[in-house]
């Protein structure tokens, strides 16, 4: 019997992996039962009631543990209204994990808000909604200013980029989306001021918050995604992230490596790492040719604002 129990409760998590969901078993014995395996090390719970197998979870990006709890408490709370970051991630919006630690879901205004446990509730008079992947969740243009709102700048300016590219839509028309819907919003001066700041062209969430890193240290703005010839092979070009004309007409360009471009390890360099690194290799070798400097940085170097400086300072990037 025991047998048969086990059999099928790790059948319906393997179900549910394979439609990209977290186990939610609705009765108490199963809870129970899942809970056993989980002290056994054969499940986790990332999330009370949901479960899923050790290995399944460990393998699944960061990035996408996040969705995968949206959709699977979705599921299991078909009323549910996501707001906010939890919104936005459903969305597609770029937001950062450390803002994902909570679920936010909208409230009535005659209900309770605030936070409790891992739940963030936020009373939205009226709020316009959709559905997206079996999920309740405010539209975007509603999960946008909700989040300007709240956001500090880096991750307004991540979210407030993707708006623009998403909406397709100009900085002057999002600053009207924020101040039509923002109206006496407590943070919509802030989210205005970010606004200010968007650009659509920037391709990921770590190129907008190393541009606000930038912004913020008083650096020249640089212009994105500009595409500058390669003095190797007539005809071709590179598309590079950040791209500075310095006051004496020399050109810097920055590249972002939003993740390692290979991973080495001693005793399994295979063929496709290697030519990876080849690559990578020589676009630097050709870049180096067409410009007057190229800075590089990741994720990591944007935790040390004074580092940061003293980099791009070095590379003759102005203060504004």
């Amino acid at each position: 019997m025991a047998k048969t129990a086990r059999a099928r409760i790790l059948g319906n998590i393997e179900q549910c992996e394979r439609n990209g969901l977290l186990s939610a078993p609705e009765q108490e014995r199963n809870v129970r039962a899942c809970r056993r395996r989980v002290a056994d090390g054969l499940l986790v719970e990332p999330l009370p009631g949901l479960f899923a197998r050790k290995g399944y979870w460990s393998e699944l990006k960061p990035a996408v543990r996040p969705y995968q709890l949206l959709r699977s408490l979705a599921h299991k709370h078909p009323s549910w209204l996501f707001c906010s970051y939890s919104a936005a991630c459903i969305h597609g919006l770029p937001v950062s994990l450390k803002l994902l630690d909570r679920i936010h879901l909208a409230t009535g205004k005659d209900s309770h808000s605030g936070a409790h446990g891992y739940i963030v509730r936020h009373k939205l008079d009226h709020p316009q909604t959709t559905r997206i992947a079996g999920a309740s969740v405010t539209t975007l243009e509603q999960t946008v200013v909700d989040c300007l709102c709240q956001a500090p700048f880096p991750d307004g300016l991540a979210i407030a980029d993707a708006a623009a590219r998403m909406l397709n839509i100009s900085n002057a028309e999002l600053d009207e989306l924020l101040r039509t819907r923002g109206r006496c919003r407590r943070g919509i001066v802030k989210a205005r001021e970010t606004a200010r700041y968007a650009d659509a062209r920037s391709e990921s969430g770590g190129e907008s918050i190393a541009r606000a890193l930038m912004i913020s240290l008083g650096f020249a703005i640089p212009d994105l995604q500009v595409d500058i010839p390669d003095p190797t092979r007539p005809g071709k070009q590179f598309t590079v992230d950040y791209y500075w004309v310095l006051p004496d007409g020399r050109i810097i360009v920055g590249e972002f490596d939003g993740a390692d471009k290979y991973t080495l390890f001693s005793t399994n360099v295979t063929e496709s790492v290697l030519r990876s690194m080849m690559r990578e290799r020589q676009r630097e070798s050709r870049l180096t040719l067409a410009c007057d400097g190229v800075v590089r940085f990741s994720y990591p170097d944007l935790m040390n604002p004074e580092a940061f400086a003293r980099l791009l300072s070095s590379y003759g990037i102005p203060r504004r």
